[in-house]
């Protein structure tokens, strides 16, 4: 029986693998594997802040539930947010050199005095398309909320251009203003004054309510401007598609979403923007009726940050926990297997000033029900520095209200080489035995987990030795840490695939 049942776990677990590999994004003409990871805690920034603060602001009034009516058509509706939804289209320039000149080509030069052709030795470059995306205006001046990804290439660098196409078919390059990584939130910029952009107007997503109607706006398949309904499906979904690192309050909706949805808008039944359309779970990259949101209180709090600070200030309490599960509800004397539990505390850290205490269970902030370890670290995440919260626990079976001063992240990555995207551990007996390194390979630091947006992504695999940074030695992962020098070209030396060979890399 125990055979039978650590088996079923084993299946059962690789099937939960196999799920969270076919949650696709909607991006382009085809759905790509997930492959966002978060490459900077505060926010990615690319273009300077307006003169004059910008509020992008929300309704808070909920959509009316009370009409029992029955509807024959939603078409005024969407025609309140239609003209304001946009399709957005990345391309990069692609640079080759020419082949090299035909025999006959040789002999009309040499023989004839013919002149060759222009540039022939010179780099030709050529446009492709790379990305197609969806997206919404906010503003007047040409603020158009997207997706990071909608506006990134496959490294998650900006594209080189970005066009966007309106309703009624006029075109416009776009600039991108700034993008967060750990929420997949961008906002990018046409020139919009004087032109009559039409402009959505935003709700506040805390106001749905699971069954409330949705519609999602896009282009997908590049078909055109396309409008699907449905039903909110969930709310607050976390389900592990923006990585480790990533914030995640997804709405769920069973709205069809497919590829080139990304960055749309998700509309309430009174045509006013509620979410951000980021990506699909499915076996197929079509539209199977689970399809993830944004909320739009959560974007919109990135996007005043992006346009107006030009990054994402974060809260931070400085603790690490995990889930409360059953088992450990019962022993720490919970009343139900909800919140948070606290590991470790930082010295100095803002959770320690404000009495917080290894064991202790947060269950709520500022009225907020913590579920479980990611939903504290999105609740914190969203504490400007220097704000006051109010911090419910569990100690000893009775509970606290505590006051905790949030503080801000610390610039420096903590354990990763690229950003948090990979684990290094300095090599020991343990690690050459797991990884079957040979005992010529004396010293290094194993690579022991890739996340998908690391540069060592599908090019080398976990158990890579790091021998030497920029001609410098690896002995410890702090060797890497210190040597590497970041957004600039570094020459690694590698064991990998059963030998050892250089690389260039860009972090």
């Amino acid at each position: 029986m125990t055979l039978v049942s650590n088996q079923f776990q084993k299946t059962n677990q690789k099937l939960m693998i196999l799920m969270k590999q076919h949650l696709s994004f909607i991006l382009g003409l085809t759905a790509l594997t997930l492959a966002i990871t978060p490459a900077f805690s505060a926010g990615e920034k690319t273009d300077s802040k307006p003169k004059d603060p910008l509020v992008f602001q929300m309704e808070k009034t909920p959509v009316n539930r009370s009409n029992k009516e029955k509807f024959t058509s939603h078409a005024d509706t969407l025609l309140k947010i239609t003209p304001a939804v946009v399709s957005i289209r990345t391309a990069q320039v692609v640079r080759t050199m020419p082949r090299g000149r035909s025999l006959q080509e040789q002999i009309l030069r040499e023989f004839y005095g013919i002149t060759p052709r222009e540039n022939d030795t010179q780099p030709r470059e050529r446009k492709m398309q790379t990305g197609l995306g969806s997206g919404t205006i906010i503003h007047a001046d040409g603020y158009i909320l997207t997706n990071r990804h909608v506006i990134s290439d496959n490294k998650g660098e900006p594209a080189e251009e970005i066009t966007v196409e309106l309703a009624d078919k006029r075109e416009f390059t776009a600039k991108v203003i700034g993008s967060d990584p750990r929420t997949d939130i961008a906002i990018i910029k046409i020139e919009g004054k004087g032109k009559n952009l039409p402009v959505a107007n935003l709700a506040d997503s805390r106001e749905l309510r699971v069954g409330d109607i949705v519609f999602a706006i896009g282009n997908p398949m590049d078909v055109g401007l396309t409008v699907t309904s449905g039903i909110v499906s969930a709310l607050g979904r976390k389900v592990g598609i923006l990585g480790e690192f990533g914030l995640e309050s997804f709405i769920q909706t069973d709205a069809s979403i497919n590829p080139g949805n990304s960055g749309g808008p998700l509309v309430d039944a009174e045509g006013r923007v509620v979410g951000v359309n980021t990506a699909i779970a499915s076996r197929t990259g079509g539209s199977v009726g689970i399809g993830f949101a944004v909320p739009s209180n959560l974007a919109v709090d990135i996007v005043n940050s992006l346009v107006n600070d030009g990054s994402v200030a974060r809260g931070y309490f400085g603790v690490e926990g995990q889930d409360i599960t059953p088992q450990l509800a019962e022993n720490f004397n919970l009343p139900t297997p909800q919140g948070a539990l606290i590991n470790r505390i930082e010295d100095g850290s803002p959770a320690e000033k404000g009495g917080i205490k290894v064991e202790d269970t947060i269950v709520a902030i500022n009225g907020e029900p913590v579920e479980g370890w990611a939903s504290l670290r999105f609740f914190t995440s969203k504490l400007k520095p220097g704000e006051k919260a109010k911090v419910d626990i569990y100690r000893n079976g009775k509970k606290k209200t505590l006051t905790i001063t949030a503080g801000s992240r610390p610039d420096e990555v903590k354990g990763g080489l690229f950003d948090e995207q990979e684990e290094l551990e300095t090599l020991n007996n343990d690690l050459r035995k797991q990884y079957n390194i040979p005992a010529y390979v004396r010293l290094g630091v194993v690579v022991t987990r890739i996340s998908p947006g690391s540069v060592f992504s599908g090019e080398l695999p976990e158990g890579t030795v790091i021998l030497a940074v920029n001609g410098i030695a690896a002995n410890s992962p702090e060797d890497i840490r210190k040597n590497i020098r970041k957004g600039a070209p570094n020459r690694l030396r590698v064991f990998a695939g059963g030998r050892i060979w250089s690389l260039i890399v860009t972090p």
